[in-house]
């Protein structure tokens, strides 16, 4: 056999090694691609979230900060128009800086057409309103009237008096506090002064 021959044979035997080569990879890929499920769009769920680390929220009016929302993580809920919470840090800003700051273990942020309508917050919550120290399970801010409600019983410390209610309603722009039902007052030094449920409901006037 001459050498010309030789090469043609040796050509197309590498030309059936790579034909042969090319025939597994395709099968290989084809496999690959079979074994990995693309879920088509109909299959994905309409309540898709969105996870958020160290979330922050800030609404300013007129050039100055009204309030901050920060927390350690955030989960926006598409079709429910809600973000919930985890332990956020909720701050309003009077005309000299923070002045009342609200803290707890979670909660949910209530949008209407992109903006905060209500802010709930749960689970051990402290809020600090000057001097003043509350202690509740719930505090709901509302935007329309720019307050903070807590339902359940609050607990409220001063270097000079100790209060337990039920129901607060603390008006940020009045910065006034309103409680109703079942007072029970203790002043510094041992004195004792009570309401009963149907008694007028104290105000008092945050400094």
């Amino acid at each position: 056999m001459d050498r010309t021959r030789i090469r043609a044979a040796l050509i197309v035997a590498v030309m059936l090694a790579l034909a042969g080569l090319g025939f597994v990879l395709g099968r290989t890929m084809v496999n690959q691609q079979a074994s990995v499920a693309v879920p088509e769009p109909h299959d994905l769920d309409p309540a898709v979230s969105q996870r958020i680390r160290e979330f922050r929220r800030v609404k300013v009016k007129d050039g100055r900060k009204e309030w901050e929302l920060v927390a350690s993580e955030a989960q926006f809920v598409a079709d429910q128009g809600q973000v919930e919470i985890n332990a956020p840090k909720l701050a309003f800003y009077g005309g000299e800086g923070r002045d009342v700051a609200v803290k707890g273990a979670a909660g949910r942020v209530f949008l209407e057409s992109g903006e905060v309508d209500r802010i709930e917050l749960s689970g051990g919550i402290d809020v600090t309103v000057g001097e003043y120290f509350v202690e509740t399970d719930k505090a709901i801010y509302f935007e329309n009237i720019n307050s903070i409600a807590a339902p359940g019983e609050v607990r409220l410390k001063s270097a000079d008096i100790a209060l337990t209610g039920q129901s607060m309603l603390l008006d940020l722009g009045k910065r006034k506090v309103l409680f109703r039902n079942g007072i029970s007052t203790m002043f510094k030094g041992g004195s004792e002064a009570g309401a009963g449920p149907s008694a007028a409901a104290p105000k008092a006037q945050v400094p």
